[in-house]
């Protein structure tokens, strides 16, 4: 079983992000399974740079979703998301380190992470965005 199974309660209902985050799961996934098969350290290495740039990526998506849908608590999400960032990053370097174990701690950090924020602060944004959207699209058809 992965580690990271998606599952249609981490859904916030926004298409886009929904497929980067399950992005995310299959990168994790994929890290794991690397580590488990016991690949060389350059892969591991190469599979969690791909997950730290896709994370980068993702978060600068939704930060720009958020903003353009006036989330009020823009400010405290994209703080959540700097935070795990320098976290990712630090496990970058530790994992390029070879600091033993470190691989299973960034996997618990980062599950547990996409765990709280899919379910709450994801969550929280995804009412703004619908009303947003809602929005648009009645000022389209009037």
């Amino acid at each position: 079983m992965a580690l990271f199974d998606w599952q249609d309660t981490y859904s916030v209902g926004i298409e886009k992000m929904d497929s980067q985050h399950r992005k995310l799961f299959e990168i994790a996934n994929a890290f794991l399974a690397a580590f488990e098969r016991g690949e060389p350290r350059a892969a591991l290495v190469a599979i969690f740079d791909e997950l730290a740039a896709h994370t980068v990526s993702h978060f600068a998506d939704e930060e720009r979703l958020m903003q353009e849908c006036g989330y009020a608590g823009f400010d405290r999400h994209k703080l959540s998301h700097e935070k795990l960032v320098e976290r990712v990053l630090g496990y970058k370097r530790r994992i390029e380190s070879v600091e033993p174990g470190v691989e299973t701690r960034a996997m618990n950090v980062i599950k547990t992470w996409l765990n709280a924020h899919l379910l709450g602060m994801d969550r929280d944004y995804r009412d703004s965005v619908m009303r947003w959207e809602a929005g648009k699209t009645a000022a389209k058809l009037a």
